[in-house]
């Protein structure tokens, strides 16, 4: 059995966004448990929406903090010995700026993407 929503109440419209909508959602988790998640939205499925893709970050938010710093380390010298050597063999330096450039976009990318984005200042979990 996977997690299940049992209950959804409206709770009020948001004071920030005027044309978003407050929910108090009940889950049913697999070991029996219930949470309650306060959940914003345009309407329902949207704050639904949110909820999931809430769960999936800090659920890829566990899996990487496993992994060891060394390892993100080794990576980054790699990576940049790859675009030295890349550099070295064309001596065309729009390869290593364009590799720095590359590295920045997928940084701010995931960095936007692991933003939660149902959490507010007044409610805490």
């Amino acid at each position: 059995m996977k997690q299940k929503v049992i209950n959804v109440t409206y709770r009020k419209d948001s004071e920030t966004f005027p044309k978003w909508m407050k929910y108090e959602i009940e889950i049913l988790n697999e070991d029996g448990t219930t949470e309650m998640i306060p959940a914003y939205g345009k309407d329902l499925q949207d704050a639904l929406s949110r909820v999931v893709r809430d769960k999936k970050i800090r659920k890829v938010e566990k899996t990487t903090e496993k992994i060891p710093l060394a390892v993100w380390l080794l990576l980054w010298f790699m990576y940049m010995g790859i675009l030295i050597i890349g550099y070295y063999e064309t001596l065309n330096h729009w390869i290593f700026l364009g590799g720095i450039v590359g590295v920045l976009a997928v940084i701010l990318s995931l960095n936007w993407w692991g933003r939660p984005r149902n959490e507010s200042k007044d409610i805490r979990r």
